[in-house]
């Protein structure tokens, strides 16, 4: 009967949302009507337009303290606040979470204090609904640590079936199926949740050396040689990790990562990568390598989570956090301080910045601060895991993170090499697409690179984006300025893509991926072996984060992997108000319905179906 009473009221509250999320995003739509597009050189009222922005950059002021030396901003604007319709969403995904715990049948749940929550939870969400506060749905969802912070669960962790317990609304995914295979373990790096680290490699350095008979060993009539001549071979190097320093859990348990190195290699005649050694660390004299073995064989299990957990860490830190988040926010930020807001680079942009100052500072705040869910979960000690982020920031390369030349740079690119690669093949078609967009639209209004030079409102905000009092992005532009047209068709393109397509590559597999802590530990909780031999499931499982920290994990993934806010192309009728947009917009539109056909297709032939960019699953904007 409580459990019918509560799903009864999570399904009206639903409803609710749904219908109340409608009209919120029916009253917050832009509306340009007033703001017809033009460049600065063509706009007779320049007086007017120069004192609006002087009043934003009041607004948009940068603070490069919350997050060590990179530019963020002071205080998010009123306008840049989460709306109630996002507010909705997030809370619906909380109340499951809620729901998963009163449900849940195991001892080991305080179903009485998860009631209580769920359903004070719910009343406030409702309310906040009821009233249409956007500040109330604010407060109540500052307030989630304290909302999901439950009695500790007193248990190591020693079988399967205590982290299968952590799920009951919330379904076990599908990787605890099949996570202990080698299949699956190299289906991650081209599929995953960090689809970026592989590299094609001729040969191994003296820091990793694997023999021939070795590899042999994995693939009997093959060689190493040759498979690096051939293009066949593959390194996932995870060296900036040494930079971490492995911190102590608050119950003085001590947390460990490491820097290791994986070789996966294309059989002959086949299409797949499969892992062939792993070394556990940088160092060969200390890191003895382990060779492929038998799926669920104790020391090879062991290192494959190694790797697994220095992949999560690697995601979180860099691929996720510091080249979606934070290498977006100084756009944002020199965006709204520089182009008016009839400037039809503003006008194009703002939709895909949507949400993303509000959710970048909600991170600094909460999530990566002292004492936060990342120092919790996390392997390395808060301020080098904030350390490392901030060097994935500087050492972001803007031209060559441009998706063909990032793909070719590691050697990627080629198909016929490397013929399944779902997050290459997918992404490509999302960024052809985005590209062809932008291009059809920035035509529209510049006519020439003349144009783009004389365009003082563009110039003057590639000098914020790169001066060091503004966005210190120091690899953008075209020495200080944008010369070309076809640059800034390339510069558009990656912005967007990175605000939509590639944030949702990295963000939304948490919640089918990394949820499952055995599958994918945020940290190690024992020392890596230093033998090749001995190792039992008990070691494999003693390496597994504790079932509490397995149900934050579970918690945190789920809900930054669940919120989908806004569809890519979906601007809305009455977004831009320039007729010649709407032709070029139908087709970037009619050309994601095909990408979506595409996929789906291509979903068909592939062991697993890769969906995390299929276009109506991307949001426009970096907002969760």
């Amino acid at each position: 009967m409580i459990f019918s009473l509560l799903s009864g009221v999570a399904r009206l509250l639903n409803f609710l949302s749904d219908k109340l999320a409608d009209l919120a995003d029916f009253i917050s739509k832009p509306s340009n009507s007033s703001k017809y597009p033009l460049l600065p050189q063509y706009d007779p009222e320049i007086t007017q337009r120069q004192s609006a922005l002087n009043k934003s950059r009041e607004l948009y002021r940068y603070n490069y303290t919350y997050v060590e030396s990179l530019p963020m901003v002071e205080k998010v604007p009123t306008n840049e606040r989460f709306s109630l319709s996002w507010g909705l969403l997030v809370g619906k995904v909380v109340v499951k979470v809620l729901l998963n715990d009163r449900a849940n049948p195991s001892a080991f749940i305080n179903k009485d204090k998860s009631k209580a929550k769920q359903l004070d939870f719910s009343k406030k969400l409702l309310e906040a609904s009821m009233s249409q506060s956007d500040n109330a749905i604010v407060e109540l969802l500052s307030n989630l640590p304290d909302i999901l912070e439950d009695d500790p669960i007193d248990l190591e962790g020693s079988n399967i079936q205590e982290y299968n317990d952590l799920f009951w609304i919330i379904s076990l995914p599908a990787i605890s199926q099949y996570f202990m295979s080698n299949t699956e373990f190299a289906r991650l790096r081209v599929a995953g949740f960090n689809p970026l680290m592989i590299q094609r490699v001729n040969t191994l350095d003296a820091k990793f050396p694997v023999t021939e008979a070795q590899f042999q060993s994995v693939l009997a009539n093959d060689s190493l040689v040759a498979a690096g001549a051939e293009g066949r071979l593959y390194l996932a190097d995870y060296a900036e990790l040494e930079a971490i320093a492995g911190s102590t859990f608050p119950n003085g348990k001590q947390k460990y990562i490491n820097a290791p190195l994986a070789l996966f290699a294309v059989p002959k005649g086949k299409k797949s990568l499969t892992p062939i050694a792993i070394q556990l660390g940088q160092d060969p004299s200390t890191h003895p390598i382990f060779v492929a073995q038998a799926d669920d064989e104790p020391n090879w299990l062991i290192a494959k989570t190694v790797v697994q957990i220095a992949d999560a860490n690697y995601h979180e830190l860099i691929s996720h956090l510091a080249r979606t988040h934070l290498v977006i926010e100084p756009f944002v930020i020199a965006t709204n301080r520089q182009l008016a807001s009839n400037h039809p680079l503003y006008i194009l942009l703002k939709p895909h910045f949507q949400g993303t100052l509000a959710i970048n500072d909600a991170a600094q705040s909460g999530l990566i601060s002292p004492g936060g869910t990342v120092d919790k979960l996390l392997a390395g000690t808060i301020g080098t895991a904030r350390a490392l982020s901030v060097h994935g920031v500087k050492t972001f390369n803007f031209d060559e993170a441009l998706l063909p030349i990032a793909l070719k740079k590691r050697g990627v690119d080629d198909p016929s090499l490397l013929p399944d690669y779902p997050y290459r093949d997918d992404a490509l078609l999302v960024w052809e697409a985005i590209a062809t967009w932008v291009k059809n639209y920035l035509f529209i209004y510049y006519g020439s690179d003349s144009d783009v030079a004389r365009d003082s409102e563009l110039q003057a905000w590639v000098k914020e984006i790169t001066s060091n009092e503004g966005g210190r992005v120091t690899s953008f532009g075209q020495n200080g300025q944008i010369r070309t047209l076809a640059y800034l068709v390339d510069a558009v393109t990656l912005l967007i893509f990175t605000g939509s397509a590639q944030h949702a590559a990295v963000n939304f597999p948490q919640g089918d991926l990394m949820t499952y802590a055995p599958a994918t530990p945020l940290a190690g909780y024992t020392p890596v072996p230093t033998s090749t031999t001995g190792a039992t499931e008990d070691d494999f499982f003693a390496m597994l984060p504790a079932i509490d920290q397995a149900k934050s994990q579970l918690t945190m993934t789920y809900i930054l992997g669940s919120v989908y806010y806004t569809t890519l192309g979906d601007y809305g009728n009455e977004y831009f108000t320039d007729d010649r947009i709407q032709q070029p917009l139908r087709d970037f539109q009619d050309n994601l319905k095909a990408i979506e056909s595409t996929i789906k297709s291509r979903n068909e032939q592939r062991s697993v179906e890769y969906s995390y960019l299929r276009p109506s699953r991307i949001p426009q904007s970096i907002n969760i």
